[in-house]
């Protein structure tokens, strides 16, 4: 017999031992008094047996009534703690208190639970839908919890990613790292400048005197946070955009009223001088080369505008990269860090070429031959360096149409870095640290789905 039944026989048969104790003394009495009578001794006998049989049977009711409460309490204590809230005790009458508090308090907890459950399922649509990536740690740095937007970032299922501690998953440095400046950072899925959150939180029953160890980790893609600052480039956009396309209509205008009054001169029968004629041949060919100028404009534009989606393929990058030195020779390219053997992309490479070439080109019209590009293979790295005159103002970059150099067309960079974007990358451009000139920095997602 296990002690558990031991217990609960024990508690029936201490009820049942306290009725009798209860009544024993009134038995004893009416024996003491029914000796006293004068009757004869076989009604004495009678009367004792059934006062002895109703004292025995009220007693044997008290404990089956207290052993059925107790067991239909044990059963409703056992259904709340498995989270079944069906089970009631059946009240006694009207003045059974405890059964109407015991019942209540069920229906206490069962709606305590109902709305617990409805916020749960609340934080888990917000979380699913949540484009921050929220990582969930315990104390050892193993991974608990990882919304769709941070499965994404690390290119696997859930399956695969819990239960992994954040070296294996290059989470590491993330959880070390300074949360107050940007975080750049190449995670399989993605790579760019991001923006650390971290909040330390306790689990059910953990001390409150040791600090939390479990820590939540919160990844926003800066695309989201800076769109104030795409406000801003679009502003500084319609500026440039309002210049180029003054500059060209605001002579054109001049120049055809003036020769719109000559030629109403000539029609009045006034005689038109040889300068006049001289002056309109030079109007004519300005206007022609304005508005031949707005034409290249609006096709760069389109150019901008219109770059298609890109048709990814598995290429070898190793061999696209050693054909740049042969397609700008004025650049004088030098490779590094490329090796002999292939490097395996997954992109388009007719984009991917187009991209490299605005770069190179870039540095060679800053002035920066020879230049020089490196190449890392794991995480995916090129790093292409000039010795040109550097940055000067680096907030007008990746302004469209925005160019310092007197035939540069404003939009080689622009298309630069989103040929890198569509191809889960990122281009960051910079004057170098300790030499002079500058740096562009292309880096690219690690997992072989997106490369």
């Amino acid at each position: 017999m296990s002690p558990r039944s031991q217990g609960k026989q024990g508690f029936a048969q201490a009820q049942f031992l306290r009725a009798l104790a209860g009544g024993a003394p009134a038995l004893l009495l009416a024996a003491y008094l029914l000796s006293q009578q004068a009757w004869s001794i076989y009604p004495k006998i009678l009367l004792l047996c059934l006062a002895g049989a109703a004292w025995l049977g009220m007693a044997w009711r008290l404990r089956e009534r207290a052993e059925f409460q107790r067991l239909l309490l044990g059963n409703v204590i056992e259904g709340v703690i498995a989270g079944e809230y069906q089970q009631r005790l059946r009240r006694a009458g009207p003045e059974d208190l405890l059964g109407e508090q015991i019942n209540r308090l069920v229906d206490g907890l069962h709606q305590q639970r109902q709305q617990a459950l409805a916020a749960l399922s609340l934080a888990e649509n917000v979380l699913q839908q949540l484009d921050v990536a929220v990582f969930a740690f315990d104390g050892q740095d193993h991974l608990q919890l990882a919304n769709p937007s941070a499965l994404r970032l690390l290119q696997c299922e859930a399956a695969q990613a819990l239960g992994r501690d954040a070296r294996s998953l290059g989470l590491a440095a993330l959880l070390q790292a300074d949360t107050e400046p940007l975080c750049e950072h190449v995670f399989p899925g993605a790579a760019g400048l991001w923006r650390l959150r971290r909040q330390a939180y306790a689990m059910p029953g953990q001390s409150q005197d040791k600090p939390a160890q479990h820590r939540l980790l919160f990844v926003t893609d800066l695309k989201q946070v800076l769109r104030e600052e795409e406000l801003q480039a679009w502003q500084r956009l319609l500026r440039v955009l309002s210049h180029e396309v003054n500059n060209s209509l605001a002579p054109i205008a001049s120049l055809s009223e003036m020769l719109s009054q000559g030629l109403q001169k000539q029609g009045q029968g006034q005689a038109i001088s040889a300068d006049w004629r001289q002056d309109a041949e030079e109007s004519l060919a300005l206007i022609r080369d304005r508005a031949r100028h707005l034409g290249e404009f609006v096709q760069r534009y389109a150019q901008l505008a219109r770059l298609p989606e890109p048709h990814k393929q598995r290429f070898d990058l190793a061999a696209l990269l050693r054909r740049l030195p042969a397609l700008l020779p004025q650049a004088r390219l030098e490779l590094s860090g490329l090796g002999e053997g292939e490097l395996p992309f997954f992109g388009d490479p007719v984009q991917i070429e187009q991209m490299l070439i605005n770069l190179l080109q870039n540095g060679i019209e800053a002035g920066g031959a020879p230049l020089r590009l490196q190449v890392q293979a794991q995480p995916l790295e090129l790093r292409l360096l000039d010795q040109g005159c550097g940055i000067a103002n680096a907030a007008n970059l990746f302004v469209p149409f925005y160019t310092t150099k007197p035939q540069g067309s404003g939009i080689g960079l622009v298309l630069a870095r989103r040929i890198a974007e569509a191809h889960q990358g990122s281009l960051a451009l910079s004057n170098r640290p300790n030499d002079p000139g500058c740096q562009a920095l292309l880096r690219f997602a690690t997992a072989p789905g997106s490369l």
